[in-house]
């Protein structure tokens, strides 16, 4: 059987767990979810190292790769293609993420992967990994999943190895509002800036939008899904070229228990559409308003309604957010200081201009700052 490899990923709170869950339900899709995440965050912090780029950069390295994080639009994938796993660097991620939260797949024996592998870069050791820990028979597998958040720089890679990839997208309000209130800290620790929230969703909405016509790429907005999982499942199927039953109202995860969700405020059965808008009622005026203004764009490029109007945006980029939300040490450079906010107006500013050429070190693709410049009506 050709086994096919899939690589899902968004932002966090996004919906990628939700993907994961209905993926493993299906007959024939093994499913791993965040089985590598150190591997992936060591490869990528070794890779900005070689750029020398600022060191604040190096500690939490899946980041927004905007300002002084980008570094060239191909030189990731072009780096990851050069540099073959070893033994030891692989053997020392797998022993570090015995302890860690962030790592949901966990083996008992993870080195046990090692004892016949035969080096290759990331994208086979990945195939090795999931083939010697199969979670169903292999015999009836015809997709390997394989879920990670906020990895959507590793696609170009992925995709170039043969691999498929999806990507969600969720409205940027209701994914701060899961990530700042009700059991937030359980689902995603200590709270992440403001900036660096809304910096990341910016990339991923980028990747969505620049691969959305890629024939091995899925874009799938998470209002859609929950609200018509079975249409959205049979895309799946038809793109994987399968077939397989889905029942969106009781869902096993990997361990064979119920999943019961992973909402931040409520538990549920199944696919849920009650967390949609649910910003509206967590979310301070000042905290919604504030992601609106650094995320206008591509929130209306991508269908998530802004409610301020465009002639606010740049005044309150100016005004900056009364919390910066600043719980993590590591990203304490993501506060909204002077620096910061020159940065988002001169973005805004670019965007807004009749002459300002591409920039990539504001934006990640040149053809999806197109798109924003033409649903702001300036092309």
């Amino acid at each position: 059987m050709n086994t096919q490899r899939l690589f899902i990923t968004g932002a966090p709170r996004s919906g990628t767990t939700l993907i994961d869950k209905i993926l493993w339900n299906m007959a024939g899709i093994d499913c791993f979810s965040q089985p590598l995440p150190l591997l992936l965050t060591r490869l990528k912090s070794a890779f900005l190292q070689s750029c020398g780029v600022p060191e604040h950069t190096w500690a939490v390295p899946l980041n927004d790769l905007q300002f002084e994080n980008a570094c060239g639009k191909n030189a990731f994938c072009t780096y990851l293609g050069k540099h073959p796993l070893d033994s030891e660097q692989v053997n020392d991620a797998l022993q570090a993420m015995q302890d860690y939260s962030g790592q949901y797949f966990k083996p008992q024996t993870p080195t046990s992967a090692l004892t016949d592998w035969q080096g290759g870069d990331l994208a086979g050791f990945a195939a090795h990994y999931f083939e010697h820990f199969a979670q169903k028979p292999k015999q009836q597998t015809s997709v390997i999943a394989w879920k990670e958040i906020g990895a959507e720089e590793f696609i170009p890679f992925f995709i170039g190895r043969g691999m498929k990839a999806i990507i969600i997208v969720r409205d940027p309000r209701d994914s701060a509002a899961s990530l700042y209130y009700g059991r937030a800290d359980r689902h995603a620790g200590d709270a992440r800036p403001l900036l660096f929230m809304t910096r990341q969703w910016r990339k991923s909405a980028a990747f969505f939008t620049h691969y959305a016509n890629h024939k091995n790429v899925l874009t799938v907005r998470y209002e859609d899904l929950v609200q018509y999982p079975g249409a959205h499942v049979q895309t799946w199927c038809d793109w994987l070229g399968i077939e397989a039953k889905f029942d969106d109202i009781k869902l096993q995860a990997q361990d064979g228990k119920e999943w019961q969700g992973n909402s931040s405020f409520d538990a549920f059965k199944g696919v849920s559409p009650n967390a949609i808008g649910r910003h509206s009622d967590v979310l301070s005026d000042d905290e919604r308003s504030f992601i609106e203004a650094l995320c206008f764009s591509e929130m209306t490029l991508l269908g998530y309604q802004p409610h301020m109007s465009i002639e606010d945006v740049e005044t309150r980029l100016i005004a900056g957010p009364k919390k910066d939300h600043l719980g993590r040490k590591t990203l304490a450079h993501y506060a909204y200081d002077d620096h910061r906010r020159e940065e988002e107006c001169n973005r805004w500013q670019c965007l807004l201009g009749n002459d300002c050429a591409f920039d990539p070190v504001l934006f990640l693709f040149e053809d999806n700052y197109t798109s924003l410049r033409k649903v702001l009506g300036r092309l």
